[in-house]
């Protein structure tokens, strides 16, 4: 049976109606649907924060399908994770769960991240917090795409390099970076004719009248400008004299992103007709692409990564337009899936003041993007002959979208991509077993040594710690409804963090009352707990003066 990972599981890690629709979002949700789909285990694994999250994984792959078992494990039990071999996560980040597997050692199980976005300020210091982290070689970090893996495996190597000349450390093992590409459904994008008929008669979309489509988020700063485009088929109109009909289907984050876009179509666009229908309405958005003649998405932004849409155009058959950005680069068959067109962008060594005001939070997120975005480029002339190219030649449209057909079901669809995934689990299950930590948990040692017992950190702050010597007696008899009040009015009942059930804070209370004075090694005797917990519990008696120490 293939190799099988808990999935960590994250309700913001997929679409809904309380979560604002994402890349990374319909990502997570098509992954676990190819998941359920293509896996060939009978059971499904999950790793959470909570109990309810793991009960809407269990829901989640119920909807897509799933009837076989699913067994779900809390994150905060490492041990029990490591019967799984291996999780995989849905980011880059993973150095805090490094952190937490060392509880029970760095080769209880692998760790297996994915990129998405690289450009945040979170995700960048997480790849250079990596080369510090208990991440080992038998780890992974699934890279995306060709040009996404420059970019982790330079911050790495950077970080790396920097730890090198400060300590001279010579031995610092990184994750492996495979290049895995995000994968679709492709079935569910398959033209179909009847879709065509019906979006053109309700958009009044005539035969002879060429649509163009592009499909996403509409941000001029996390996404791509309009104007490359707008500009490009104008200039094809005028050409041609062909009637083009542009549909940016998508969503807009804001009132002001809507108007420049409106306000850009009008004014870079005149002689196009540009509609922008709300791609958040799932018919639309897997139904729509059947409308279309061309895909076009000239995206020029660091913040787009993969760019899953233009595999997806493919899927539905047709022929895409795109920058020669990132991911595209490795998706798109340049002259024969579509055309990939120029991008420039500023040489290296221009932005370390960008970078800078960046990092000194002198720029929003949104304002470093649409620094950078400046300085970089689409060839418009280029994706004008592109444009042309396809609007004046049906045939060509026709060949270029059959072959896009062919390359997104061959190396995108679910059914090829999640035999990778199992593939490299096997991989990293094999290095883990032939591997060796590079520094081992030590005895009494903290694990995460930014997270030290507090009673250790802080022991020179009180006058004595607790001791097994030491005696105690009560002031009074309390009652489970005394000690329950105390609670309330503690506070601890609002934390929801009690030190220990009422009734066995009052029991143990009422064992000093009626037997002091008594000890921890006495009350644990006779309690049957732990010392651990029977030392908790006095403590907070004695916090409330239900007893005191013996002098």
């Amino acid at each position: 049976m293939p190799a099988t990972a808990a999935i960590f599981h994250h309700p913001d890690a997929m679409e809904s109606q309380k979560m604002p629709l994402a890349g990374r979002r319909a990502a997570g949700q098509s992954f676990l649907a190819g998941y359920v789909r293509h896996a060939a285990t009978d059971t499904l694994r999950c790793v959470a924060g909570s109990k309810a999250h793991i009960e809407h994984f269990a829901k989640a792959v119920g909807d897509f399908g799933w009837t076989g078992k699913v067994v779900g494990t809390m994150l905060q039990e490492p041990q029990r994770t490591a019967e799984h071999g291996a999780m995989m996560l849905p980011g880059p980040s993973l150095g805090p769960y490094s952190w937490v597997r060392r509880r029970v050692g760095p080769q209880a199980y692998s760790l297996i991240g994915i990129t998405h976005t690289v450009s945040t300020r979170r995700i960048c210091t997480s790849l250079y917090d990596l080369v510090s982290a208990p991440v080992e070689d038998w780890d992974a970090i699934i890279c995306t795409s060709k040009a996404v893996h420059s970019v982790v495996a330079g911050i790495i190597n950077e970080s790396a390099d920097y730890l090198s000349q400060r300590f001279g450390a010579r031995r610092m093992p990184v994750p492996q970076l495979p290049i895995i590409p995000l994968g679709i459904d492709t079935e569910r994008f398959a033209h179909d004719p009847e879709d065509r008929t019906r979006w053109r008669e309700k958009l009044s979309i005539a035969e002879d009248e060429v649509l163009v489509m592009s499909m996403g988020r509409r941000s001029v700063f996390e996404k791509m400008h309009p104007a490359p485009l707008m500009l490009s088929l104008q200039q094809v109109a005028e050409q041609t004299g062909t009637k083009l009909v542009l549909l940016m289907a998508g969503w807009f984050g804001d009132e002001t992103t809507e108007k420049l876009h409106r306000d850009a179509a009008k004014e870079m666009a005149p002689d196009v007709r540009v509609e922008f229908p709300d791609g958040k309405d799932p018919d639309l958005r897997f139904s729509l692409w059947s409308a279309a003649d061309i895909f076009a998405l000239p995206v020029d932004n660091i913040q787009e990564t993969f760019g899953l849409v233009p595999v997806e155009a493919m899927a539905a058959g047709l022929p895409v337009v795109c920058s020669d950005w990132n991911g595209f680069k490795d998706t798109v068959i340049d002259g024969v899936t579509g055309y990939r067109t120029r991008t420039l962008m500023a040489r290296p060594g221009r932005g370390m003041q960008i970078a800078n005001r960046f990092e000194d939070q002198a720029d929003s997120y949104h304002q470093y993007l649409g620094v950078v975005h400046q300085r970089t480029a689409v060839d418009v002339r280029d994706m004008t002959q592109a444009l042309k190219t396809l609007v004046e030649d049906p045939d060509k449209r026709k060949t270029m979208g059959q072959a896009g057909q062919e390359h997104a079901k061959r190396c995108y669809d679910w059914s090829v991509i999640i035999p990778q995934y199992q593939a490299l689990w096997d991989d990293l299950a094999g290095r883990r077993a032939r591997g060796m930590t590079t520094v081992p948990p030590q005895e009494g040692r903290p694990a995460d040594p930014s997270s030290i017992d507090p009673f250790t950190l802080y022991r020179r702050y009180p006058s004595m710690a607790i001791s097994s010597e030491m005696q105690f007696t009560a002031v009074r008899r309390v009652t489970v409804a005394d000690v329950q009040k105390m609670m309330n009015l503690s506070g601890a009942t609002h934390l929801k963090r009690m030190v220990s059930r009422p009734e066995a804070v009052a029991g143990i209370q009422q064992m000093v009352h009626d037997s002091g004075p008594l000890g921890i090694p006495d009350l644990s005797r006779d309690t049957k707990m732990a010392d651990g917990p029977v030392e908790a519990i006095l403590m907070w008696l004695l916090k409330f003066d239900l007893i005191q120490l013996q002098t």
